[in-house]
């Protein structure tokens, strides 16, 4: 259970004469015994899901002794308060209806999008409030025996409108007419802010973010106002984190950080105990990772990786004769040399590092040679990891003082690098499937991205070692990243690449990416370029043009049989859903029969078009 929640029964407290919580039928005895500290009464549900049921059986059994003046049906679909509940309490009390709601949605269920992983979520009712009339007139029980009655999305304002259909009046705390929008929860919730609503509806940030910036609804904006009125923002950010689609959340909140070189906010009374984990292949270019050390404000212990002892004794004199006035320690570790080089090196050769308990953030670089890469590719590969990390003094102190400034920042990186590479689109590069199988077993439920996750690919970031826990906590082999067919999670370093983000998401942490000034506008001129030429050819919003891209499907390298695929999809649903699979099998099968071990990784590329395992 998330504090947000526990925030929310406290502030609610005061104005209820009897505060009951019913939680799912799969909660802990932990969480009941800590809601049953604030609730007069704690009912476990039948269902391990939300179902607004549960508020007919609540509502019976505590008025068997008597009736209330009014009942609040509410539950976690909000965040607040962000003010106070008393001014609008107040001012609905002087209106007469037999019910109200606090916001009212006339615009019906908010669109879904399930080819892009968005589908109809059912949340708990945000707030509808019942006066003795309701259950006095018969209608509240009529509605709960309603053959025709459906659980979803909706059924907050389908039940308003049942009351309104039986002659009952209602009143809307924000009429949707006052906010010029028919769903101002979604569309107008600055104005809703504004006006005095104590509360944010969490169904903003799970929305598709292309339908959103159709609609120009800037998460970071409205997460600015909400912090600025003084709401505690640990307490969004940690449920958030673990609710939401790393990258969804990471467009809908704007969190990238375009620092500047001058040093704005960090603060040296309050300093992190660094510890700083380089993983040195390429012995050319690692005096580049060392100069950038020399930006840090603050002491830091090294450890410096290798594969080989002569490179290790190398690497031992240079470090040997830098002049660092920060560099308190020095650990050169020589490893077994293997497929999961960085990774390897950080989770097994440097696990005691990462749970000693003696580090508040930890510092992962490499300096590794990449040769299926050109001069240019590869030397802005290194200057894009290096800068967006370690770019110079006033820098650094910036990207720490991100950190002094939020608790619940777990990691930070850059954002997914485009130059030279064309991972975008296809950034799981056919782990997904073995991503979710380690995510189980390491007991991670955050759910997935569907397209890309939000990751550090490159190997490159700074974060807090507890935000690693669940990838640490498993005591790793070197051998576990080996090239043997009998590996339990094919490519391990590349999978657990793509789950650092998700992991501190179980926990609560959330994941913010950042970029020097030259590379946001270098990143941003680009993109902005191939995005143009990518919708130069399809007509409507970017959200439209990207939702018939999905229904097309994979266009491959478009030819013949990819051309007549996404024909099929477009044309032909139903036949495509017949015969696609059907394709899918007897395309497989003859790649696995002609390449064998190396079919499936084949199959990806040829069905996508894109490079197998999405090669950094």
């Amino acid at each position: 259970m998330d504090d947000y929640i526990l925030h929310a029964l406290a502030a609610l407290r005061p104005h209820a004469t009897r505060l009951v919580a019913v939680v799912p039928s799969d909660a802990s005895g932990v969480v009941t015994a800590v809601l049953a500290q604030t609730c007069d009464d704690v009912r476990v549900s039948d269902s391990s899901r939300f179902d607004p049921v549960d508020y007919a059986a609540a509502v019976r059994a505590s008025t068997s002794s008597g009736p209330f003046d009014e009942v609040v049906l509410t539950g976690d679909s909000w965040f607040g308060p962000i003010s106070d509940f008393a001014p609008v309490l107040r001012r609905m009390a002087d209106v007469a209806c037999a019910a109200w709601a606090m916001v009212e949605n006339a615009a019906g269920m908010p669109t879904t999008f399930p080819e892009a992983g968005f589908e109809h979520q059912t949340l708990p009712w945000a707030w509808t409030v019942l006066r003795t009339e309701v259950f006095a007139s018969g209608a509240w029980a009529s509605y709960w025996r309603a053959p025709s009655r459906v659980a979803d999305a909706q059924e907050e304002s389908r039940f308003l409108e049942h009351l309104a259909g039986g002659g009952a009046s209602i009143a809307f705390a924000f009429p949707a007419a006052d906010f010029a929008s028919a769903d101002p929860g979604l569309f107008s919730s600055s104005l809703l802010l504004e006006a005095g609503c104590p509360f944010l509806l969490r169904t903003l940030f799970l929305q598709y973010p292309p339908h959103l910036d159709r609609f120009a609804v800037i998460g970071r904006e409205i997460l600015a106002q909400v912090d600025d009125l003084g709401f505690p923002m640990p307490l969004i950010w940690q449920n958030l984190a673990r609710t939401v689609q790393p990258k969804a959340l990471y467009a809908i909140g704007g969190m990238l950080e375009v620092l500047p070189d001058v040093d704005l906010g960090y603060d040296p009374d309050r300093p992190f105990r660094i510890a700083v984990i380089v993983h040195a292949s390429d012995v050319d270019n690692v005096p580049e990772v060392f100069a950038r050390l020399s930006n840090l404000p603050t002491a830091y212990d090294l450890y410096v990786t290798t594969t080989d002892g002569k490179r290790a004794e190398k690497l031992q004199r240079m470090l040997e004769r830098r002049e660092d006035a920060n560099l308190a320690s020095v650990d050169v570790r020589v490893t077994p040399s293997n497929r999961g080089r960085d990774m390897s090196d950080f989770f097994v050769g440097c696990r005691d590092v990462l749970l000693s308990g003696e580090y508040d953030l930890v510092i992962k670089a490499h300096s590794r040679r990449t040769r299926d890469k050109t001069v240019n590719v590869r030397r802005y590969f290194r200057r894009y990891q290096y800068d967006n990390l370690l770019h110079s003094p006033g820098y650094v102190a910036n990207l720490l003082a991100m950190f002094q400034r939020e608790p619940g920042l777990g990691v930070v990186f850059p954002p997914m690098m485009h130059i030279g590479y064309s991972i975008m689109g296809n950034a799981w590069g056919g782990l997904r499937d073995t991503a979710e199988t380690l995510a189980r077993d390491l007991g991670i439920s955050v759910p997935f991205d569907k397209i890309s996750p939000l990751a550090p690919f490159g190997g490159m970031w700074i974060g807090r070692p507890e935000a690693l826990a669940p990838l640490t906590a498993r005591r790793w082999q070197f051998r576990d990243y080996g090239k043997r067919t009998g590996q339990s999670y094919r490519n391990l370093a590349r999978v657990q690449e793509r789950l650092i983000a998700y992991a501190g998401a179980e926990l609560g942490y959330h994941t913010r990416t950042a970029l020097t000034r030259e590379h946001a506008a270098i990143s941003h001129t680009m993109l902005e370029s191939k995005v143009d030429g990518l919708f130069a050819n399809t007509r409507g919003w970017p959200v439209e043009q990207i939702a018939l891209m999905q229904r097309a499907g994979d266009a491959g390298h478009l030819g013949t049989v990819a051309l007549a695929r996404m024909y099929i999809r477009l044309n032909h649903p139903r036949l495509s859903r017949i015969t696609m699979p059907l394709f899918e099998m007897a395309l497989r099968a003859v790649v696995v029969l002609k390449y064998g071990r190396r079919g499936v990784h084949i199959f990806t590329s040829v069905m996508t078009g894109r490079t197998p395992e999405g090669r950094r």
